[in-house]
């Protein structure tokens, strides 16, 4: 098989040997598009990758190399699935598209700025960041929080007993810091701490990911 035919995007089975071990898990949020440069929510808004974000992934494979990544994951969102596929061509893995790594559903709030809507009476933006138990999506037509984390926990779990030393989970901004919250068992009022705006990969500690999926 090719270096090519490697990286090509697969969809692949799942299962896992329950009670085995995990793989390393590294997780890394996707490389910026022209509204992470605006400042604007994308939420499910589609939007690829801008000729920065291109160029910051393929800095970012310096970074890869040195770790023992045997497979990417990605959601089906053009900016996650285009880091992973630069990320796969350069390491010579394959690449997965899991639905279950898709970015919170934002409803109304996609395609605004933040500063627009902090600057709304009353800022339930700002409310939500703070606390995002204390305020739902669902009237503005998102994503119910609790049904995000079972889906993102429930993928993460799925990886136990997979066959490669470490994987790489190519996730977005607000899904990336609910997995972390649900890991390192924080409560939601530590949301807006764990957001970040790098795109260097970290890992998920090893024995925090059996606790949570025993």
């Amino acid at each position: 098989m090719s270096k090519n035919q490697s990286a090509a995007v697969e969809e692949a089975p799942r299962a896992g040997d329950r009670g085995a071990r995990f793989p390393r898990v590294f997780v890394a949020r996707h490389c910026k598009t022209s509204w992470n440069l605006e400042r604007r929510i994308q939420g499910r808004t589609d939007i690829p990758l801008c000729e920065e974000g291109i160029a910051e992934a393929k800095a970012n494979c310096a970074l890869l190399r040195g770790l023992p990544i045997d497979r990417i994951f990605a959601s089906p969102l053009a900016r996650s699935r285009q880091t992973a596929q630069i990320y796969g061509e350069a390491l010579g893995v394959p690449v997965e598209v899991w639905p279950e790594w898709i970015e919170l559903n934002m409803g109304e709030w996609e395609g605004h700025t933040h500063a627009d809507l902090s600057a709304r009476e009353p800022a339930e933006y700002d409310r939500w960041l703070a606390d995002p138990s204390q305020v739902s999506l669902l009237p503005i037509g998102g994503e119910d929080l609790g049904s995000a984390r079972k889906r993102v926990v429930e993928a993460l779990c799925s990886l136990e007993g997979r066959p490669e030393r470490g994987v790489l989970l190519v996730l977005h901004k607000y899904i990336r810091a609910l997995l972390h919250c649900a890991v390192f068992d924080l409560p939601l009022s530590c949301f807006a701490g764990e957001i970040v705006e790098s795109t260097i990969p970290s890992e998920l500690p090893s024995s925090l990911l059996r606790s949570l999926c025993r």
